[in-house]
């Protein structure tokens, strides 16, 4: 396939340019963007030499990235570190001899998850003894995709990529949730593009210079907010490290998004609040002659999710995740929204046992049901409108994937508490090249934990906002600068592997 060069939309083409001139940069664009073609673009004008390394969650990195090279035909050699060339995950004995292999390759786009970091800097050769001795990088370009996995600096992922660092000439970090719970996830994704320079040297000088303690638990801080000011401060220091544009240009269908509230009977009700107050829950058995289930909530936070759990028909019994079921009133008016959408419909959940029944009982109700594998083929199957109904898990297939051409709706089967999950999986619809207006319906349990949680997202969002709004970048200045330079419970829910 030769090589068609895409026309950029304006805010693309400013993006373009303000990573052909920094070449330390965040672009934090909102999801849906097109940061990834407008990356594409303008390594293809800088010419990088050496390798390029992408690193991002595991579906972008094994097929979004992919999928937009073969769509233009850009001239790339590529390989993936994650999978064979027929998509299937690499043994340990291939992915080491792939790491080898890259000192002698010619210049390649390699493609890793955010999980396998560490194990390629720990497997990187080091030559030299003693003080001599040199750490071995032979990735000059990082591109890091969804650079939020890398705000907790106690990470093995931010770890690995600060020891890489002083051998990285070219370093670009792509998201559209910077500060998904806040202004303390900020700190180690500017500190890997400057080194300190910005926020400071460490986590805890850049808290203790911005923010106050407002919560402690057995004498130690566990909760901070921004001292009066600190927001302002932050945003003027990293203004010449990120960029944030607003798509000006292009309208796009707005996403309207519909709260259904179900009801419980009032036996069930009954049962939710006395677990709340008492985090125990008594459940008759489930068949004659068995004895009563008794589930216990150790502490607040288990409560919490098990509350969440318990919203939307479920909850489990013990450590391996069997679980029983207490109503199925979200199954229903799944049922009922997908019998009257003209859409194939996405359906995220968060539970192994919310996934279970989804499959079992709309596929009982005759409809077409197929969770999400995490495959190109899959994403393709979705996208040439071949799935009626995709049930899928925002933490394995939020970020980056491209599901807009097959369809427009999307239910929340159990509401998020996280942002990063909110927006990311809305975003699979709600982007470039939607040609319908978008439906996102969330099915909220009226009484319970259920009806906090959109309140919740509205006041980590307003955080988020202010940061990008920050930011942002108009086309003179993008210009001016371009001459310049040339001259919480946020994770309640467990992953569900494929």
């Amino acid at each position: 396939m030769s090589f068609t060069q895409p026309s950029l939309l304006p805010h693309q083409a400013l993006i373009k340019q303000y990573i052909i001139d920094h070449p330390h940069c965040g672009i934090f664009l909102g999801v849906g963007g097109g940061k990834t073609l407008t990356v594409l673009m303008a390594l293809a004008a800088v010419r990088p030499a050496g390798h390029i390394l992408v690193v991002a969650p595991v579906n972008i990195a094994r097929s979004t990235w992919i999928d937009e090279i073969e769509k233009w035909g850009i001239p790339l050699r590529t390989r993936s570190l994650i999978v064979n060339d027929n998509d299937k995950k690499l043994s340990r004995a291939k992915r080491l001899a792939r790491y080898a292999e890259v000192f002698t390759d010619p210049p390649t786009m390699y493609f890793i998850n955010q999980e396998l970091l560490k194990d390629l800097v720990d497997n990187m050769p080091i030559s030299g003894t003693g003080k001599n001795k040199v750490f071995q990088w032979p990735f000059p370009t990082v591109i890091f995709d969804e650079s939020q996995g890398v705000k907790n600096p106690a990470s093995t992922r931010f770890k690995a990529l600060k020891q890489a660092r002083s051998a990285i000439i070219r370093l670009i970090e792509l998201t559209g949730t910077p500060t998904p719970n806040g202004l303390l996830d900020l700190w180690s994704q500017v500190y890997l593009l400057d080194q300190g320079l910005a926020l400071g040297a460490t986590m805890t000088a850049y808290k203790e210079k911005y923010f106050r303690v407002t919560k402690h638990a057995n004498n130690r801080p566990i909760a901070w907010e921004p001292l009066p000011g600190a927001e302002e401060e932050i945003y003027a220091r990293i203004a010449h490290l990120v960029m944030s544009t607003k798509n000006t240009s292009i309208t796009m269908p707005k996403a309207a998004v519909e709260d259904i509230n179900v009801s419980m009977n009032a036996e069930e009700m009954e049962a939710y609040k006395d677990f709340k107050t008492g985090l125990v829950l008594d459940l008759a058995a489930a068949n004659p002659g068995e004895p009563i289930t008794t589930v216990v909530a150790k502490n607040q936070a288990v409560l919490v999710n098990k509350l969440i759990q318990f919203a939307s028909g479920t909850i489990y019994t013990d450590e391996q995740h069997n679980y029983r079921v207490i109503h199925d009133y979200k199954i229903q008016m799944s049922d009922y929204l997908i019998r009257n959408t003209d859409s194939p419909m996405l359906i995220a959940y968060m539970f192994r046992s919310d996934r279970s029944e989804l499959l079992s009982k709309l596929t009982a109700m005759g409809h077409d049901v197929r969770p999400f594998d995490g495959s190109r083929a899959m994403v393709r199957e979705w996208n040439e409108g071949k799935i009626p109904v995709m049930i899928l898990h925002p933490a394995s297939a939020g970020p980056g994937l491209n599901l807009q051409d097959g369809g427009h709706t999307l239910i929340w089967y159990t509401a998020p508490h996280s942002l990063e999950h909110w927006i990311q999986m809305n975003g699979r619809v709600d982007r470039m090249g939607q040609k319908h207006p978008v439906t996102i319906y969330r099915l909220l349990t009226k009484g319970t934990h259920d009806t906090r949680l959109p309140m919740n997202l509205e006041r980590k969002d307003m955080v988020q906002k202010g940061l990008l709004s920050a930011v942002h970048i108009e086309a003179e200045e993008v210009q001016a600068l371009a001459e310049e330079f040339t001259s919480d419970l946020s994770d309640l829910y467990e992953p569900v592997p494929f």
